[in-house]
């Protein structure tokens, strides 16, 4: 299975024995309780190999998080949250749907339209400083992107993107595009002080994908 397939299971099924879990009378239906619920149910997943490796890193993040935070940890909201995004990439309509060229031209094109500084003609194979003179910034090297798509113009493999802007905003616009990022680092990519990001063919990677704030529940 893939990490997409095993994110929405793990995810879908914590939250739907959640529930069962409420409406048994077994747990109260407040934060204090379903936070106390999840933190224990992924330990338990953990201990007994319900889930896949792939997602093993999220499952000891939770535990961590609701042992040291508790109710603040807010596992539940960030079930929902995942659960909202990956449901809007991978809905039976986008299943499997290729990421194209012509998605990727519309991108840069609205980084046009919004000022940023663009580099996508030159290689990137050692450490470089982008002066942006205070603009948006973002790059891609030049050889992984005319290798990245194949002659119909499809993703064939991931392409980095290294990007100087607040996330949020820039999230906001590659999904516009249906595009689904995982980031690499916040900073400290070969382009000096931006962001690297990575595009997956078929929006499948094989980590957790970047959380659009405005697909929160």
């Amino acid at each position: 299975m893939s990490y997409v397939n095993d994110i929405q299971r793990l995810v879908n099924t914590a939250l739907s024995e959640l529930q069962q879990a409420i409406d048994e009378k077994k747990i109260q239906p407040n934060p204090v309780s379903e936070e106390s619920f999840l933190c224990r149910w992924f330990a338990q997943a953990i201990k007994k190999h319900r889930f896949g490796s792939s997602v093993a890193n999220e499952m000891t993040l939770w535990v961590q998080q609701g042992r040291s935070m508790g109710k603040n940890a807010d596992l539940k909201g960030q079930l929902l949250h995942i659960s909202n995004v990956y449901r809007h990439f991978f809905s039976d309509d986008k299943s499997d749907r290729a990421i194209t060229r012509d998605q990727l031209d519309a991108l840069i094109d609205s980084l046009d339209d919004g000022q940023w500084m663009v580099n996508i003609q030159y290689e990137i194979n050692r450490k470089v400083k982008v002066i942006s003179d205070g603009q948006h910034s973002f790059a891609i090297c030049a050889k992984a992107l005319e290798s990245a798509f194949d002659a119909d113009g499809k993703l064939i493999k991931p392409l980095s993107f290294y990007v100087r802007c607040p996330e949020s905003e820039f999230i906001d616009l590659a999904v516009s595009q249906d595009m689904a990022l995982t980031k690499v680092t916040d900073y400290k990519s070969i382009v000096k002080y931006h962001a690297e990001y990575q595009l997956w063919p078929e929006n499948r990677a094989n980590c957790l994908a970047v959380l659009p704030a405005n697909m929160k529940p």
